[in-house]
């Protein structure tokens, strides 16, 4: 599909977000399908027909989200062209994603008539949630005050979102611990 099409004649940035969409629309029917693939599968064991609906969506929304952080991060890192909005919108697509994943996680945590914050991978979520919503406002903030505050935020900002995508990666792995052993 691309590859007929003369980029000469457009310019590089609406060429680029050309690639960028065709590049994301494989992975997005993936993301989309595999919720419902992962419910009618027969591989959840002993797990109530409730918690096997549900969970593929909250691990769905963990990895979309951990996704475009990544992906906001990489952008923020290039400077390329109009990369601040790109990196703002990824980020808070991936932070309102990673709050989803919770609402859905607690909802799970509530189909299997459990008790919330019961294991490691609960309250890191929550930590996390909290990082990513603490880092979006930082980010909001440094752009709106003076040079100086607005550089020491900048360190601020930078140190709580990489600890945020590496204890997101982490949870990630702490989920898939929990899928595993059910």
């Amino acid at each position: 599909m691309i590859e007929n099409f003369d980029f000469r004649e457009e310019n590089r940035h609406r060429s680029r977000l050309i690639k960028s969409l065709d590049s994301a629309i494989l992975p997005s029917i993936v993301l989309i399908i595999s919720p419902e693939a992962a419910a009618a599968s027969n591989a959840h064991g002993g797990l109530s027909a409730e918690i096997a609906r549900l969970w593929p969506y909250h691990a769905s929304f963990a990895l979309l989200g951990f996704a475009f952080l990544v992906w906001g991060m990489a952008i923020a890192r290039r400077k390329d062209p109009g990369w601040l909005n790109k990196h703002r919108i990824l980020e808070i697509s991936g932070a309102a994603l990673a709050v989803s994943a919770m609402v859905v996680g607690a909802c799970v945590v509530s189909a299997a008539s459990q008790e919330h914050f019961r294991v490691p991978h609960a309250y890191l979520g929550a930590f996390v949630v909290l990082l990513l919503i603490v880092n979006t406002l930082l980010g909001h903030i440094q752009l709106r005050v003076g040079m100086d505050f607005g550089k020491k935020l900048r360190r601020f900002h930078r140190l709580i979102g990489r600890s945020a995508l590496l204890l997101m990666a982490l949870n990630i792995l702490f989920g898939m611990i929990i899928v595993g052993s059910a």
